[in-house]
C-alpha cells in the first residue's frame, strides 16, 4: 500500500517464517526461509513508486527485491504469520544486535552478531551485481545491524532485519548457531591491511591513458585495501545518488566502475557497467571508453568470447590498450599467431599499465612465441615478465618459461636443473607445470621409459585439477597409455578430462589426439594386436571418435572384415546396419549396404539381406558396384525360394558369378538337364591351363550328378573323359570315381 510519502508491503504466510529486509546497491530486499512461488497479484496496489518488483530466489529462500531511491529506508514488523515492511525516508531503527569482531595476533579473525534467538543462514545471487550473498534470517520481533563492518575478505551490511553478509574472497563461509551469526574464512579473516609489498599483487590496474581524444583510464594505487573499500563505498553512494532509469546520469557510475576494474573487481565493474547501459543504452555501441572497460573486464573473468565483441569494435581497432587485450584473450585460447601479434601491436601501451599486468601481458607474448617456435622472442619477454612482475607467482611463470627455452635449444641439463628447483616451490600450479615439463624432457631424451612415466603422471594429474594444466598432464598420459599399448586407459583418461572442460581451447587439442589415436587403431591396424571381441568393445565404447567420411567408413567395415574372419556375423552385422541406418548416404551407403547383405547371407538370413540391399538403391552407381549388389540380390532371392526372380535378374549378366545364379536356380529346381547345362558353361569360362580349385571341383561333382539324374549317360562318359586327371589326387577324387566312372 501506498500513501503519500511510504510504502507498506505485507506479506502472510502459512506459518511463521523467519526474514530478512536490508538495502543492497539501488534495492530494497525483503527474503524470506522458505521455498516455492510468490503471489504478486498485489503489486499493482504498491503503486508507481516500486512499479519495478523482482522476485528473488535460491535453495531455501525467496523474496522481493524492490528498487527504491538513495534515501528510502525500511523498517520490519511481524505479527502471527506476517510480516508487514515498510519503506519510507523515516524507518523505524530496528533493536540492534551486538556486531562485534575478534582479532587473533597474526591480524586474522572473524565476525559475529549475536541475535540471541534461533536463526538460519541462506546463500542468494544478486540479479543487479552479479556476485552471490549470505543472508541470515531470524523470526521477529525486528533485530538488525546498525552499521557496516567490514574486513578485506567479508563484510556485513546495515539491516532492518537479519543480516547479509558480502563475500569479497573465496572460502568465506557465514554460519548460525546458539543465536549467533559467524563469519569467517579458513584461519580467520583478515582485519589489518597488507603491506605495500603484499598489497602490490593483490591491486593493479587494467587501463591506460586512450589516445582516443581524452579517454581516462590512469590505473589509481591504493594504499591498502581498506582504503580501496571505503573508496569503492563512497563511488557506490555517488552512483546510487545517480538512479536507475533511462536517461538518468552515468559519471558517478563509470567512475565506480573504473576504480572497480583498476582494483580488480571485474564482476563488480560489469555490474556498474550494465546499469550504465541502462541509464544510456547509447553508450553501449559508441563509447570506446565503455567498450574498453567492459572487454578488459570479461576478459579478467575469462569470458573471452564475449570480451572480443568489445575489443574488436571499430572505434578500438587502433588503440594499443585494446591490442593488448586481445592479444592477451587470444593467449587464453591458445591462438597462439593472434595472440603474437596483438600483444606486439600493443607494445608502446605496456608502460601505461601497472607491472601486474605487464608481467601477465609479456607471459603471455613468452607462451605465444615459444609455441611458434621463435626462442629468442620467448626468452625476452619471459625476462622482461620477471623483471616486471610484483609478485612471486607471476616471476616462476616467467622462470618457467625460461627454463622450457633453455630446453628447446637443447641444453636438457641445464633445463631439468631449473625444472627440478621450480618443482620445489610453494606455488603449486608452478610446481606441477615444472614437474610434467620436467617428464616430458626426460621421456624425449630417452631417460624415463613410458612405463615408470605412468605413475608420476597420474599422481600430478590428482594432484592439480582444472584449466589447462591438468589438460597437458592428461595428454600427456595419455600418450604414455598408448605407447604401452593400453589404448582404453589411453582413451577414457582424456575422454574424461576432455568432457570436464568442453569449451577449453587445450580439450580441443585433447579431443583432437583422441581422434588420431582411435584412426590409429582402427585405420593404421595398431588394433589388431587386440582380440576381434576386444576390438569391438573398444569401438563401441568409443564410437563417437569415429570419422566422418571415408576414412570413418573404412573403419567400420575393416572392424566388421575381422569379425566375420571369426564367424562373429552378428556382430559385424550389427556394426554395419547401424552405419547404413545412420551415417551414410549415397555410394557410400550402397556399398556397406553390400558388405552388409553378405555377411546377412552368410549368417542364412537372406530376408535381411534383401532388405539391406532394398534399402540402399541409388542411383548412378558404378557399374562394378551396381554388379555386386545384383548378385548379392540374386543369391538372397535364391535362398529365399525365388527361383525365377533370381534368374531373370542376372539374365542379362554374362559373369561368372551370375552364371553360378543361373546354374544354382536350375539345381534348386532340380531341373538337372538345364543344370548340367549351366554347370557345362560355367566350367568352360575357366582357365584349363590351371589346376581345378576346390570351387570348380565342386561344380564338377555336381555336373555328375545332374547328368546322371537327366540320364545322360554320354554326358557323364565324356565329363570322366575331361575331368578325370584333374580329378586324381584330390580330396574329391573318390567322389569324382563314384559319380562319373560309370
Amino acid at each position: 500500500v501506498e500513501n503519500a510519502s511510504d510504502t507498506r508491503i505485507t506479506v502472510t504466510w502459512p506459518a511463521a517464517a523467519r526474514a530478512a529486509a536490508f538495502r543492497r546497491g539501488e534495492a530494497i530486499w525483503l527474503v524470506f526461509d522458505g521455498s516455492g512461488r510468490m503471489d504478486l497479484t498485489g503489486v499493482n496496489r504498491v503503486g508507481p513508486r516500486h512499479n519495478d518488483i523482482q522476485v528473488v530466489q535460491g535453495q531455501g529462500i525467496i523474496g522481493l527485491r524492490v528498487p527504491a531511491p538513495p534515501e528510502v529506508q525500511v523498517s520490519a514488523s511481524a505479527e502471527d504469520n506476517a510480516w508487514t515492511f515498510t519503506l519510507s525516508p523515516r524507518a523505524t531503527p530496528p533493536a540492534v544486535a551486538q556486531l562485534s569482531r575478534e582479532i587473533s595476533a597474526d591480524g586474522r579473525g572473524r565476525m559475529t552478531v549475536n541475535f540471541g534467538r534461533e536463526g538460519v543462514v541462506r546463500w542468494i545471487n544478486d540479479p543487479e551485481i552479479g556476485d552471490r550473498i549470505a543472508v541470515a534470517m531470524l523470526g521477529g520481533p525486528a533485530r538488525g545491524v546498525d552499521t557496516r563492518r567490514a574486513t578485506i575478505e567479508a563484510a556485513i551490511l546495515p539491516t532492518a532485519h537479519g543480516a547479509v553478509v558480502e563475500p569479497r574472497a573465496d572460502g568465506v563461509s557465514a554460519t548460525y548457531a546458539d543465536g549467533v551469526l559467524t563469519v569467517s574464512r579458513g584461519d580467520g579473516l583478515i582485519a589489518a591491511a597488507p603491506d605495500q609489498s603484499q598489497l602490490a599483487s593483490e591491486v593493479s590496474a587494467a587501463m591506460m591513458e586512450s589516445d582516443l581524444g581524452g579517454v581516462p583510464m590512469h590505473a589509481e594505487a591504493a594504499s591498502n585495501m581498506v582504503q580501496v573499500r571505503e573508496r569503492i563505498d563512497e563511488l557506490t553512494r555517488r552512483a546510487a545518488e545517480e538512479g536507475v532509469m533511462e536517461g538518468a546520469p552515468v559519471e558517478a557510475r563509470m567512475a565506480l566502475a573504473r576504480y572497480l576494474l583498476e582494483n580488480e573487481f571485474a564482476a563488480e565493474a560489469l555490474g556498474a557497467l550494465r546499469i550504465v547501459a541502462i541509464n544510456q543504452g547509447e553508450l553501449v555501441e559508441i563509447d570506446p571508453e565503455y567498450r574498453l572497460l567492459r572487454g578488459a573486464a570479461n576478459v579478467m573473468m575469462g569470458r573471452v568470447q564475449a570480451a572480443q565483441t568489445d575489443l574488436t569494435a571499430s572505434a578500438l581497432i587502433n588503440n594499443p590498450s585494446a591490442a593488448l587485450w586481445r592479444g592477451y584473450a587470444a593467449a587464453q585460447q591458445q591462438e597462439w599467431a593472434e595472440a603474437r601479434r596483438e600483444l606486439e601491436r600493443g607494445a608502446g601501451a605496456m608502460e601505461e599499465h601497472p607491472p601486474a599486468w605487464r608481467a601477465r601481458f609479456q607471459v603471455a607474448l613468452a607462451e605465444a612465441a615459444i609455441q611458434l617456435n621463435d626462442y629468442a622472442a620467448a626468452e625476452a619477454a619471459a625476462q622482461a615478465a620477471g623483471a616486471e612482475a610484483p609478485d612471486q607467482s607471476l616471476r616462476l611463470q616467467a622462470r618457467l618459461i625460461e627454463a622450457r627455452v633453455v630446453a628447446a635449444r637443447g641444453d636438457s641439463t641445464r633445463a631439468l636443473t631449473m625444472l627440478d628447483e621450480l618443482s620445489r616451490t610453494r606455488d603449486e600450479e608452478t610446481a606441477v607445470r615444472a614437474q610434467v615439463e620436467a617428464i616430458r624432457i626426460r621421456r624425449m631424451t630417452g631417460a624415463m621409459p613410458a612405463v615408470n612415466a605412468i605413475e608420476p603422471l597420474e599422481a600430478l594429474r590428482f594432484r592439480w585439477r582444472g584449466n589447462s594444466t591438468e589438460l597437458m598432464i592428461v595428454g600427456m598420459l595419455g600418450e604414455t597409455y598408448s605407447e604401452l599399448g593400453r589404448w582404453r586407459d589411453a582413451l577414457a583418461t582424456m575422454r574424461i578430462a576432455a568432457d570436464r572442460f568442453p569449451t577449453d581451447p587445450a580439450a580441443r587439442q585433447l579431443r583432437a589426439d583422441m581422434s588420431t589415436l582411435f584412426e590409429r587403431l582402427f585405420l593404421d591396424g595398431e588394433a589388431d594386436q587386440l582380440e576381434p571381441i576386444q576390438a569391438l568393445g573398444l569401438f563401441y565404447e568409443f564410437s563417437d571418435l569415429t570419422p566422418v567420411g571415408p576414412n570413418g567408413d573404412r573403419i567400420v567395415r575393416l572392424l566388421a572384415g575381422r569379425l566375420v574372419h571369426v564367424d562373429l556375423l552378428e556382430q559385424a552385422a550389427q556394426l554395419l546396419q547401424h552405419q547404413v541406418d545412420e551415417r551414410l548416404q549415397g555410394v557410400g551407403k550402397a556399398q556397406v549396404a553390400a558388405d552388409l547383405a553378405a555377411i546377412y547371407l552368410m549368417d542364412h538370413k537372406p530376408d535381411r539381406a534383401l532388405v539391406a540391399i532394398s534399402g540402399s538403391r541409388q542411383p548412378n552407381l558404378p557399374q562394378t558396384l551396381q554388379a555386386d549388389r545384383r548378385i548379392l540380390e540374386a543369391r538372397a532371392l535364391l535362398d529365399l525360394g525365388r527361383l525365377d526372380g533370381a534368374v531373370e535378374l542376372v539374365e542379362r549378366d554374362r559373369s561368372e558369378d551370375a552364371q553360378r545364379v543361373r546354374a544354382e536356380a536350375a539345381w534348386r529346381a532340380r531341373d538337372w538337364q538345364r543344370a548340367s547345362a549351366e554347370l557345362r558353361t560355367l566350367l568352360a569360362a575357366r582357365n584349363r591351363s590351371q589346376p581345378l580349385d576346390e570351387q570348380a571341383r565342386q561344380v564338377v561333382l555336381r555336373m555328375g550328378v545332374a547328368l546322371t539324374l537327366s540320364g545322360d549317360d554320354a554326358g557323364v562318359r565324356a565329363l570322366y573323359r575331361d575331368y578325370a586327371g584333374d580329378m586324381t589326387n584330390t580330396p574329391e577324387a573318390d567322389a569324382f570315381e563314384v559319380v562319373a566312372a560309370g
